[in-house]
């Protein structure tokens, strides 16, 4: 590495750590790993309820009580009035509610088929289908039982009934944790977005102060400007990266099932995508506030298309097609198979080529406009 090179570097670190704004967006951006997982949940708790029992029977609190020993659902209204669960539903209050007819008790005493109904908020589709689904499993334990007394039987003789049981085995996540693909999702997503914003935001405060003229009459080539931009920048995004994985790791128990020096060996090869559409982004912004635009522009596409939000098999063909451009889909990729399945290199082949090829083509692009912006 020759001296001018090792001048532009230690240059790069001391504006990077003199701007403020940018130091803090690192932080903030790796930090959101720590917030994101504790917030975003796919199961649904305590879910406010509203109960409008017109039965009050033993049988309709029995029910009430299965509901309410849960911790899907907080029993928070009993209502005497059916206009009041419009107004719980309208105003907020409540998610669900449950109404138990009069002749609740009757039918299943008298063995004729009950009825429960139950109302839930459907403005959030992915809460009410949850709730739905946990209500429907809390009525069938509620009507077996039912079945078992009526046949004089006990939860300890419950086996000698004919039934079909199903053999359900999840690899790699026995326990289904969605916490530990959200986690990893939130590294992937914050290594790209912040090798993306700290490669865009170091080439336009040049252009800002005006220094990036005055480096063209020098004698350095723009092919070293630009290393002098990225090695530094790639360092601090490693170190944020060391951090986001710490945190997954140590507050969120992810696993790591397979290589940590692969993992961070493969994340160059996303360092230098999302560097080089910095670099790329830089050259066509005129500021910074300009840059930023079309930083999140440019990487709210790029992350909807990764399979982070949603299985690229449930998106249109087009969309599936259009998502093996995002070098974050590849990334995702890696990252899942190195934490969760405790892969190698031997299956992750594929992603590391795309990976890869997606990446040199995004710097050759960004280096040619680069180039022309310099000449």
């Amino acid at each position: 590495m020759n001296s001018r090179i090792k001048a532009l570097i230690k240059k790069e670190f001391i504006q990077f750590f003199r701007d403020r704004a940018l130091v803090m967006l690192v932080i903030y951006i790796f930090l959101e790993i720590a917030i994101c997982g504790f917030a975003l949940f796919m199961d649904v708790n305590n879910l406010p309820t509203a109960v409008y029992d017109l039965d009050k029977s033993p049988q309709s609190r029995a029910l009430i009580e299965k509901f309410s020993s849960t911790e899907n659902f907080n029993i928070k209204y009993l209502i005497q009035n059916y206009n009041e669960i419009d107004d719980l539903l309208d105003r907020g209050k409540a998610s669900v509610a449950i109404v138990i007819p009069k002749d609740f008790s009757v039918n299943i005493l008298e063995g004729r088929t009950a009825k429960v109904q139950l109302l839930a908020d459907g403005s959030n589709s992915n809460t009410a289908t949850l709730a739905i689904a946990y209500a429907n499993k809390i009525i069938r334990m509620f009507s077996r039982n039912i079945e078992l007394e009526r046949m004089g039987l006990t939860e300890n003789n419950a086996a000698l009934l004919p039934t079909v049981n199903n053999l359900i085995t999840s690899w790699y996540e026995p326990g289904l944790n969605f916490t530990h693909f959200n986690m990893v999702s939130m590294v992937a997503i914050a290594a790209m977005f912040t090798g993306v914003l700290l490669a865009a935001g170091a080439v336009v405060r040049e252009k800002e102060v005006g220094t990036l003229e005055q480096l063209m009459v020098t004698p350095i080539k723009s092919y070293e400007l630009i290393l002098a931009k990225i090695l530094p920048m790639g360092i601090v995004k490693m170190a944020g990266l060391a951090v986001g994985v710490l945190i997954a790791v140590f507050l969120f128990d992810v696993p790591i099932r397979g290589s940590l020096i692969l993992f961070f060996s493969l994340s160059t090869l996303l360092f230098f995508a999302a560097m080089g559409l910095g670099v790329f982004i830089a050259t066509i912004s005129k500021n910074m506030q300009q840059a930023l635009l079309l930083c999140f522009f440019i990487l709210f596409p790029i992350m909807f298309l990764s399979g982070t939000m949603v299985p690229i098999s449930s998106m249109p063909k087009v969309l599936q097609w259009l998502s093996y451009l995002s070098p974050l889909r590849h990334y995702l990729d890696i990252i899942v198979g190195i934490f969760l399945k405790g892969v190698g290199l031997r299956i992750l082949w594929p992603q590391v080529v795309a990976l890869g090829a997606i990446g040199l083509t995004i710097f050759i692009l960004s280096s040619i406009k680069f180039q022309k912006r310099m000449g």
